[in-house]
């Protein structure tokens, strides 16, 4: 585990993720218009100022080994499984955007800033809609919230490893600044030697404070691919429960 991370370890589970920091955008008519809205956590902004880093797209950056890099006492497991949650039908490779509806309300349902007590009022709801196919229908509305929900928490997995990358090469330049900071005092014979080492030291404390700051974040970041999963098995509970 990286060194910045060993104190997190003792509040882990301490703080829950923002519920926004991470969800993808609804489509434009999801049906979430007039829900309550869940309140932010006390780590919205450090996460908010994060969450490019841990979101880049694929490709973006050089992925590091999977597990290298892992900074969080939570274990790191790379896919979900629908087996895990879900005793319905089979929802592999189903089409589930074919649906109108159904891709309408998959973002919808699978977006942390929708309370869960709202998705179990859609899903009721959708289910009362559905027709005669509504079984057929609501396993493709777990099949689309399966998909949303796992490829999301897979993509901040890997962008947990590139934050804790980020952080350890943070951590190094701060070391070799701070070397470069003593030989520039020690050697420093004038004015303006003593003013280009004043600057050098003002750098070392800005990195240090966002690496602090990183730091301090790390286990409210940890625990977002946890909530996700959670979120899942809540809402393969409720489609479940809507089947006949």
């Amino acid at each position: 585990m990286p060194a910045f991370a060993r104190h997190a370890r003792r509040r882990a589970l301490a703080s829950p993720a923002p519920p926004s920091a991470f969800d993808p955008p609804a489509r434009a008519r999801g049906p979430a218009s007039g829900l309550s809205a869940s309140r932010p956590g006390p780590h919205l902004l450090a996460l908010a100022l994060f969450a490019p880093l841990l979101l880049a797209a694929p490709g973006a950056q050089a992925a590091a080994p999977t597990g290298s890099l892992w900074p969080c006492i939570q274990p790191r497991v790379d896919n979900l499984a629908a087996a895990q949650m879900w005793d319905g039908p089979p929802v592999e490779g189903l089409a589930w955007r074919d649906d109108a509806r159904v891709a309408d309300l998959v973002p919808v349902l699978a977006a942390r800033r929708t309370p869960l007590e709202d998705a179990d009022k859609l899903v009721e709801s959708f289910a009362r809609e559905a027709g005669p196919d509504k079984n057929q229908r609501l396993t493709l509305l777990f099949a689309g919230v399966f998909d949303q929900i796992n490829s999301l928490r897979s993509r901040i997995l890997a962008g947990i490893e590139r934050y804790a990358q980020h952080q350890i090469d943070l951590s190094t330049r701060i070391k070799d600044e701070s070397l470069k900071l003593a030989q520039a005092k020690k050697a420093a014979a004038n004015d303006a030697d003593k003013a280009k080492a004043a600057e050098l030291e003002k750098e070392i404390l800005w990195d240090t404070r966002i690496y602090d700051t990183r730091s301090q974040s790390v286990t409210a970041v940890c625990e977002s691919p946890v909530i996700l999963e959670q979120r899942a098995f809540a809402l393969a509970r409720t489609i479940r429960g809507a089947m006949d």
